[in-house]
């Protein structure tokens, strides 16, 4: 999640990169940072991959909107595992 500052406020950008090719499959702008932006991000890197995700790792940061219920559960029916890096 990278914080962007405009001339009218604050928007968030969300990414999804692939670490293998480096190519960005998914990103999400909006002016607050919630799961709903990563959870959209995510299945716009779902959908840049043909849909098929199943057995995909995600790995993020530990921050509140990749722990969130919200983005579980779109990991779940996605059917992609979760990893998440320690703080510090």
């Amino acid at each position: 999640m990278t914080q962007i500052g405009t001339g009218e406020g604050k928007l968030y950008l969300a990414t999804v990169i692939d670490l293998f090719s480096r190519r960005l499959l998914g990103y999400a702008m909006g002016a607050r940072h919630d799961a709903e932006l990563v959870v959209t991000a995510m299945h716009m890197a779902a959908a840049t991959r043909g849909g098929d995700v199943r057995g995909v790792i995600f790995h993020t940061d530990p921050v509140s909107e990749y722990g969130s219920r919200r983005f579980r559960r779109a990991c779940r029916r996605l059917g992609v595992f979760q990893s998440m890096g320690r703080v510090g």
